[in-house]
């Protein structure tokens, strides 16, 4: 017969052995948690990282976008502002001014002010916005002559006005 010790130890033996292992199953568990957790916020840290580059090129598209309907406007209407140009060099040239002649020259700066273009004011001598091609002696510092009309897209200078100064 087996001795009440020895069936005492077996079963001491034998919860020792329940209590080690639900200790490292509840170890297990925690590690099992702890890797959940840090999965669950590199993942959320990179679809952070995602999202932010996914707005970056969003923003940069819209830019280049921009850019290009610009880039596009700017050449387009160069060419007609040189037609413009040519009309205020014919009208100031012209003895008798024709009608029609107006009613273009008119028409074509209200169709220039639609998309943005003004004339550049040349009144007054502005070194920053004033191309001097010549120099001609005066009693004091004006502009005497406008050759070419210079012109702003939104504001910011496109074509500076090329002008005759008066020293």
């Amino acid at each position: 017969m087996l001795s009440m010790s020895f069936i005492i130890r077996v079963q001491l033996k034998n919860y020792l052995n329940l209590i080690i292992n639900m200790e490292n199953e509840e170890k297990i568990e925690e590690i099992v948690e702890v890797t959940v957790e840090q999965k669950l916020q590199e993942s959320e840290e990179k679809y952070l990282r995602l999202y932010a580059d996914f707005e970056n090129y969003k923003r940069r598209v819209q830019k280049d976008k921009e850019e290009l309907v610009l880039n596009t406007k700017t050449k387009m209407l160069s060419s007609i502002l040189d037609m413009d140009n040519d009309i205020s060099i014919a009208l100031k040239s012209m003895d008798k001014v024709d009608e029609g002649v107006l009613l273009i020259a008119h028409k074509l700066d209200t169709f220039l002010k639609s998309q943005g273009i003004e004339t550049i004011q040349t009144e007054v001598y502005d070194e920053d916005l004033h191309e001097v091609i010549s120099v001609i002696p005066s009693d004091e510092q004006k502009v005497v002559d406008v050759v070419s009309k210079g012109y702003s897209l939104n504001g910011k200078p496109f074509r500076y006005p090329k002008i005759v100064l008066g020293r």
